[in-house]
């Protein structure tokens, strides 16, 4: 029988139960309490850092007041959340910096063309009410949409990490944890549905008078992995060739099956698949840029931990995808965080000092660096030359900066120590610059090659969405060969645009049927197996000479 402790989890308050052996991270997560865990629980990071204190018995937690916390502090000792094992009763206080929050946006960023399509669905029923929820369910970042349908508006949004980053950074890794423990499967699907119901919860807060009970539909789009760890179906045929999911069609579940908690009798929708690796997200956004009217040798491109590409062809629509990693969007970056407030999002250098001028989300002090925020840095150290083509730093400068860390890797020094929020100095390092190089040439072989196939040597117009589409530099990705050389102005910049088509789905039934002749007409093509993939490959992870 498996031994039990007991946490108690402050500034919450919440006594929650943890078995023997489990990490104190992943104790919290089962009870709802989600801790940064962008290395994906490697221990890498430090994101996680907590207090710990010892406590010898059950009836000790439970007899705690505020008099015995305030004694407790001179016990703590510091420790990371997913690497401390639990042995015995712990008191563990959280950090504000460690946890997990849901950043609530009142008036989400979307196109004016969604606004416009969305508002003639109104149905103007008067005082009564009906509402919805769509979610872009990313392997790395969730982001929910709070819809009236009734008054044809989008009342707000919310975004957090995905949590099953414990079980690793991508789909993959999640699967061989599942390979390697079937009891994987239930927990992440668990920890997933209670991170969207913490977002849901929070941004229904937000809003004066809204009543979670009114939420009647929701639409939930995603890569295939994505879809069926929310479902609960088994990814692992994903896994494997020939990478056959368990399912295609849109799936149909009341949300108490799940689990959630928001409103147990909300009808839940997921949009169809094409393939094992090309997903609802990539429908849903092709319905909201309405690409079957775009013209010929247009791509869609869907940046994320899995890059999926669509273009429209002579006949019919092609795609693929392509492993970007979770890079571009932070997880795997040293000093990587969401693009939430505290976050680096743009970064210009001096030339001659290499000093640098940081954009930072939400007027506060730096706590990391995001997705925009990474291509950015990459950019202008490029143009200052303190990178060179092949990605290494250029060690014979004599700058500031320019060090090395305690590992003796090389870094650069964004932010220092003393103006940064985490009381250490934010940088890029060596290992950050290879990982992007690896994430923006996966990304650009697949632009390639999908342009190989459809005759062109570069597209007419390329439509850029994703987690961080509304904020990437369109010089900056064109600076480091993200993106084929081409003018700037045939580059759009179109933000989550899977997120807006799952909420276009909401309104309009008619997008349901095309999302259907999509995923059955969609040609795909398998990189993998092209001949020209290595070679592709290869020659795009240096970046483009100056």
């Amino acid at each position: 029988m498996t031994k039990h402790f007991d946490i108690l989890a402050l500034p919450q308050k919440k006594l929650i139960k943890a078995q023997n052996g489990q990490s104190i991270m992943y104790a919290l997560s089962e009870e709802g309490i989600f801790l940064r865990a962008d290395c994906g629980g490697q221990g890498r990071c430090t994101k996680c850092a907590v207090k710990i204190a010892e406590v010898t018995s059950k009836n000790a937690l439970d007899n705690i007041g505020e008099h015995d916390k305030a004694k407790l502090k001179e016990s703590f000792r510091d420790g990371l959340a997913c690497q401390e094992v639990v042995t015995q009763n712990l008191v563990v206080d959280i950090p504000l910096a460690a946890g997990l929050s849901p950043e609530v946006t009142p008036q989400p960023k979307v196109s004016d063309t969604l606004i416009s399509r969305i508002a003639g669905y109104s149905k103007n029923i008067g005082p009564v009410s009906e509402r919805g929820l769509a979610v872009d369910l990313g392997t790395t970042s969730i982001a929910v949409y709070l819809c009236d349908l009734s008054q044809g508006v989008i009342d707000g949004s919310v975004s957090l990490k995905n949590p099953q980053i414990l079980f690793g950074s991508d789909v993959m890794s999640r699967i061989t944890a599942m390979a390697e423990n079937p009891m994987v499967l239930k927990r992440l699907q668990q920890i997933v549905v209670r991170a969207i119901d913490l977002g849901i919860k929070k941004l229904c807060y937000s809003m004066e008078n809204y009543n979670t009970q009114q939420l009647k539909k929701v639409t939930v789009v995603g890569n295939p992995t994505m879809l069926h760890l929310l479902l609960g179906i088994d990814p692992s045929s994903i896994g494997e060739a020939p990478y056959v999911p368990q399912f295609y069609d849109m799936q149909k579940v009341y949300a108490g099956q799940l689990g959630f908690d928001f409103n147990v009798d909300a009808e839940i929708l997921t949009l169809p698949l094409i393939s094992g690796f090309l997903g609802a997200d990539i429908i849903a956004a092709a319905l909201a840029v309405d690409l079957k009217k775009a013209p010929f040798d247009t791509i869609l491109a869907d940046v994320g931990t899995n890059g999926e590409l669509m273009a429209s062809g002579k006949q019919s629509m092609v795609a693929t995808s392509c492993a970007t990693g979770p890079a571009l969007e932070g997880a795997i970056i040293q000093h990587g965080m969401q693009a939430v407030s505290g976050a680096i999002s743009e970064v210009s250098i001096d030339r001659q000092t290499g000093k640098c001028t940081c954009l930072v989300k939400g007027n506060q002090k730096p706590s990391g660096i995001c997705g925009s925020g990474i291509i950015s840095a990459v950019a202008e150290l490029l143009r200052a030359d303190i990178i060179l083509s092949d990605g290494r730093f250029d060690q014979g400068l004599e700058i500031e900066q320019l060090r090395l860390n305690p590992d003796q890797i090389p870094e650069f020094v964004l932010v220092p120590e003393r103006e940064s929020d985490i009381g250490e100095a934010i940088t890029l390092t060596q290992a950050d610059i290879r990982n992007v190089q690896l994430a923006k040439g996966a990304f650009r072989t697949g632009i390639d090659l999908l342009c190989e196939h459809i005759g062109v040597e570069i597209p007419r117009q390329l439509l850029v969405a994703g987690a961080f589409g509304n904020y990437i530099g369109k010089e900056d990705a064109l600076t480091i060969g993200m993106f084929p050389p081409m003018p700037e102005e045939n580059i759009q910049i179109v933000g989550n645009a899977a997120g807006e088509g799952a909420i276009l789905t909401l309104f309009d039934p008619q997008s349901l049927i095309e999302a259907q002749n999509l995923a059955k007409t969609t040609q795909v093509i398998d990189l993998s197996c092209h001949e020209n993939f290595q070679d592709h490959f290869v020659d795009s992870l240096s970046f483009p000479e100056s």
